[in-house]
């Protein structure tokens, strides 16, 4: 399967770590089990969705850091690598993420393999609870499956509902993305700044 690019994606943030970013992208000592798809860098093909994160981080954050969307350009993909994609949700979907939600050593890992870039839908914002309450009460994938597409009001969510990711779990990516610049949510409006000329800001 091929994956055309270049491709931009977005990655939810705070401030504090845009100089990070800047000098290496993907770094795995940061990255922390017991989310979706394991241990990663986890973008989206949605502004929208990467400045949900940005807030939830902001809010979390403990050094006062504003809400920042970063901008990355995947310019090029490695040889050899076939992505995990889930089209949409499923069983199969459900069952990968609740083994990766349960994990809670880092580099203690599900897969026998674990696939170097995986691209889906994200779980219900309250998978973790979710977790916990399947973990406690011995629920299977499928029960799992059930809790995550419903909504609080007992709707069916379908897959667009969900939002996408587009998670690297491999540092092998490092050498095809690009930091193109960021958004930062200041004085009420996202402010952009370019990684080329970081001396020059734009409204958007």
């Amino acid at each position: 399967m091929d994956i055309i690019t270049p491709q931009l994606l977005y990655h939810g943030t705070t401030s504090g770590t845009v100089d990070s970013f800047r000098s290496k992208l993907l770094d795995s000592q940061y990255w922390k089990p017991g989310k979706d798809f394991g241990e990663g860098f986890y973008t989206t093909i949605s502004i929208a969705q990467a400045r949900k994160w940005a807030h939830k981080g902001a809010k979390e954050s403990w050094d006062g850091s504003k809400p920042c969307v970063l901008v990355v350009e995947l310019k090029s993909v490695p040889p050899g690598i076939t992505p995990l994609l889930f089209l949409s949700d499923s069983h199969g979907w459900a069952g990968f993420v609740y083994q990766h939600r349960k994990a809670s050593v880092k580099g203690h890992d599900p897969c026998a393999a674990h696939p170097e870039i995986i691209i889906g839908p994200m779980a219900d914002n309250d998978t973790g609870k979710i977790v916990q309450k399947g973990i406690q009460l011995n629920k299977d994938e499928d029960w799992f499956y059930e809790q995550i597409t419903t909504s609080r009001k007992g709707r069916k969510l379908d897959s667009l509902q969900l939002g996408n990711q587009v998670v690297f779990c491999s540092e092998i990516w490092e050498p095809a993305l690009v930091f193109v610049g960021c958004h930062i949510y200041t004085g009420g409006r996202w402010i952009y700044e370019d990684a080329r000329s970081y001396n020059q800001t734009q409204h958007v």
